[in-house]
């Protein structure tokens, strides 16, 4: 076979072996030849014929050439009339077929037709070729090769080469080519269940006319299997389907019904906004229905301005209780079940909470304690993301509900930026135009942007704000009524978009149609399967929207953890939900099994030995006896385990083993405070005895309860702010953390060298930072623990100055030049809270008086403040 393609004035041999399997196979020529014409005024004549081999040209007869051409089978590699000609008159038989220009280039032949190439310059190139232009343009672009499917599936889709490259170009507008961007549709499959309307339930008339009221007209997909699998006869139920598809009313549709028969209804979700938030609309629902509601999420205690002062209600009256996870399991590791009365039908919400690290166990805890302590009650758990939905339903016997389509299409885009401008005005132009279209339902576009940390929801709504969008930035450390009115202006259409960062992600319930991933870090870990696709199922409402748009933004050369944006950003959209699984741990199982003694729901070694088997790391008896010996449990003759009183005051805080030992220690050490002989921050707050033979811990007996309370859980939130931040980063040259107590920044700040290079007035403050707290004789200095703890202590003093929290926020910054929000300030005083009770129920078990008084005493301050 003899490829012969034009080169000028002159054609090139190649002669490439066998026609079998030539077409898209690469192949080396067995040498190359030249064929030159010379043209009379009758005919063009070959008068030449060079052979190029081994590095060397030999000139061969013209007729050693022709005898070759009809040897074997001639293909041009063009169209060419003349040549077709001249090949005709010398009895040589052609055909037509295309070869790639490239390969041309390094040496070799391969035929290619338009299935196997793509157009590039009025060419068509190989695949092979086309895949190698691609990744020199990445590699001068500085994108990572991880990207490089992506562009590919661009290349397949499109068929030009040319499209692929300018995708690649940093003046590619991606708004102009949503078709180039985007990297799937998420489409809805709306023929394989029938409209059912609400009207034909087997539920009370008046519950079916507060739905039908409320909008609910037909039962939606997931809704209908789920009557279909026995919602309304009573059948444990795990329910896995998209946001927005209607999961909650499948609770309801099981708990009103029973509510109205006597029965009551728990409603579990894991949030307090959450719970809050159900709380509010059940109460407008259904207070028609004469159904009493009452909320049960431990109740923020601390007074404060612009926050709202939650209070748990009569859980006893009430027909429907919506509460927190621990909120609800308080009344239980009370040994107070019977407050809940005839439980009828029990949801929990977000379900997959199970595989969290630090609150997984405690729910897979309390699921148990429901199931032992109301056999009779309905199960129902409502999910979107879990990997393994059958194995969760088998581990809590509950019949598995399953729908998999959409309540609304998606689409998802990838879109990459070359920098951090970039990216900003992409997304004001991305939120912009999402907000000026309206559904087909007369509502407008609005977007979710989640980042990564709380100092860019700030930074990327100034930036947008200033380009004349309407924008907020939303997180937690803002006050209660400030993420009231940015959720209610939401709600009407007031406001283009929030900003708010991935952590926030369970607890935003926005009816957003776009969801844009300005990063994909939560705070400093990359996001997982599971909560990117939690995310991003907030992008469309199919009450409010036709399609839900999600917009990736990976930065080009963004690396973190050794693990590129664009990788991570391909990772996600490609993965597929991880499986959900419990984390058995050692000091969780103590918890746990301690949780179910003090319930009342097991109290034999037989009974956790069903529970937990082969499930633990250790036999159940090493946990069962570290609980007798720590005096939190006992054992009767008769094998049965009983809680004592110290047990029953760890539980009841939801303390850890480990912690509730170190409450008791510490209460019942004399010398407590001599540990702090090095520590800057308490030392001036020591009272120095009147003789040697003063107590000194008895004279500082709020000290020592104060240190017990923030060694539990310091205060983490302070921020150095975006001025000294900036600053530091930009004479150092170094990029480090805005969280004042990670290392990064502890280190820069302890140096003298920083104080040199910002200005005076913020020089003054870090030098007072320091003298303050960070004077100590501590070995690891600055990466002790002294300066939370300090500004912990801070915190707590000016609350027992009757300091609202905005104004220690203020005082932070005016004193230290601390960043500090007033709503995390507020939150962790609630929680500081809870740690004070538990001191003063372990004080309470113990008998010491003299600890409950001056608990006792801190505790009510810090409330009134």
């Amino acid at each position: 076979m003899i490829i012969l393609n034009k080169k000028k004035n002159n054609w090139m041999l190649y002669p490439i072996g066998s026609p079998k399997d030539a077409l898209n196979s690469r192949r080396e020529p067995e040498f190359i030849g030249t064929l030159k014409f010379s043209e009379t005024e009758e005919e063009y004549i070959l008068n030449k014929y060079i052979v190029h081999s081994d590095n060397e040209d030999k000139l061969k007869p013209p007729a050693e050439a022709v005898e070759l051409l009809r040897s074997q089978a001639v293909f041009l590699a063009s169209r060419d009339r003349v040549m077709e000609k001249i090949l005709k008159s010398l009895n040589i038989k052609t055909r037509h077929t295309r070869i790639c220009p490239h390969c041309i280039y390094e040496g070799y032949i391969r035929i290619i037709n338009k299935d196997c190439s793509y157009k590039y310059h009025d060419q068509y190139i190989c695949e092979d070729c086309a895949d190698e232009t691609i990744k020199r343009e990445m590699k001068l672009r500085r994108y990572d090769s991880a990207s490089f499917s992506n562009f590919k599936k661009i290349l397949t889709r499109t068929g030009e080469l040319e499209t692929v490259l300018d995708v690649l170009s940093p003046r590619f507008d991606p708004l102009k080519h949503d078709d180039l961007t985007l990297f799937d549709n998420v489409d809805v499959d709306v023929d394989k269940i029938p409209d059912i309307s609400i009207s034909r339930l087997k539920v009370p008339n008046n519950f079916k006319d507060v739905l039908i009221g409320s909008g609910d007209f037909n039962l939606l997909p997931v809704q209908l299997l789920a009557i279909k699998a026995g919602v309304l006869r009573g059948e444990d139920l795990l329910v896995v389907s998209a946001t927005g598809s209607g999961k909650t009313l499948i609770g309801e549709l099981a708990g009103i019904p029973s509510a109205l028969k006597g029965k009551k209804f728990l409603f579990l979700t894991p949030l307090v906004a959450l719970a809050n938030q159900k709380y509010r609309d059940f109460k407008k629902r259904y207070s028609s229905l004469g159904l009493k509601v009452a909320l049960k999420v431990g109740g923020n205690r601390i007074k404060a301005k612009n926050e709202l002062n939650v209070h748990d209600g009569n859980v006893y009256d009430a027909d429907i209780i919506v509460g927190t996870y621990e909120g609800l399991d308080f009344i239980l590791r009370s040994g107070k079940k019977d407050v809940l009365g005839d439980l009828g039908v029990v949801l929990i919400d977000e379900i997959h909470t199970i595989a969290d690290e630090d609150r997984g166990l405690r729910l897979y805890g309390l699921i148990n304690r429901l199931r032992s302590l109301f056999g009779d009650a309905q199960l129902i758990g409502l999910s979107a993301t879990i990997g393994n939905p059958k194995f969760l339903a088998n581990s809590f016997n509950m019949k598995l509900v399953q729908y998999t389509q959409r309540p609304v299409p998606l689409d998802r885009h990838l879109v990459y930026v070359n920098n951090e401008a970039q990216k900003k005005h992409i997304m004001r132009r991305l939120v912009s135009r999402e907000y000026h279209r309206k559904s087909s339902k007369e509502y407008r576009g609005q977007s979710i942007i989640f980042t990564n940390s709380r100092r860019k929801t700030h930074k990327i709504s100034n930036y947008l704000s200033g380009k004349g969008v309407n924008v907020a930035a939303y997180h937690a450390g803002l006050s209660y009524y400030k993420k009231d009115k940015i959720e209610r202006d939401f709600g009407r259409g007031r406001i283009a978009a929030v900003v708010t960062t991935a952590a926030l992600a369970a607890g935003v319930d926005f009816p957003a149609s776009q969801v844009i991933f300005e990063s994909l870090l939560m705070g400093n870990n990359w996001i997982s399967s599971n909560d990117f696709n939690q995310m991003l199922g907030r992008g469309g409402r199919p009450s409010f929207h036709d399609k839900g748009l999600i917009y990736v933004l990976p930065e080009i050369d963004n690396v973190f953890d050794n693990i590129s944006e664009e990788a991570m950003a391909l990772n996600l959209l490609e993965s597929d939900l991880e499986d959900v699984i419990v984390d058995y741990n050692d000091s969780g199982v103590l918890e746990e099994i301690l949780a179910d003694i003090c319930s009342g729901s097991r109290n034999t070694l037989e009974s956790f030995k069903k529970l937990y088997k082969n499930k633990l790391n250790n036999p159940l008896e090493i946990h069962i006896n570290e609980l007798i010996n720590s005096k939190m449990i006992k054992q009767q003759n008769n094998g049965k385990l009983l809680p004592l009183k110290y047990g029953q005051a760890v539980s009841k805080s939801f303390l850890s083993i480990e912690n509730g030992r170190y409450i008791k220690n510490n209460l019942e050490r004399l010398d407590y405070l001599k540990q702090y002989k090095e520590k800057t921050y308490i030392q001036k707050k020591i009272k120095k005895p009147k003789n040697k033979k003063t107590n000194i811990d008895k004279i500082n007996t709020k000290l020592k309860i104060k240190s017990i309370a923030i060694n539990l859980e310091p205060f983490e939130n302070a921020y150095l702010p975006p001025t000294i931040h900036k600053q530091i980063s930009t004479h150092l040259k170094v990029n480090f953390s805005t969280r004042l107590f990670n290392e990064s920044t502890l280190d820069i700040i302890n140096n003298g060298e920083t104080l040199t290079k910002i200005d005076k007035k913020f020089q003054e403050t870090l030098i007072k930072l320091q003298i303050d707290f960070m004077r100590c004789g501590c070995k690891e200095k600055p990466f002790c623990d002294c300066l939370q703890k300090g500004i912990s202590l801070f915190i707590i003093e000016e609350r027992l100055k009757h300091k609202d929290p905005y104004e220690i926020s203020e005082k932070l910054y005016k004193k230290y030049t601390i960043q500090a929000y007033p709503g995390d300030i507020y939150t962790w005083l609630n929680n500081l809270i809870q740690n004070l009770d538990a001191i003063k129920r372990i004080s309470q078990a113990i008998g010491n008086k003299h600890l409950i008084k001056h608990t006792q005493t801190i505790i009510e301050k810090i409330e009134k403040g």
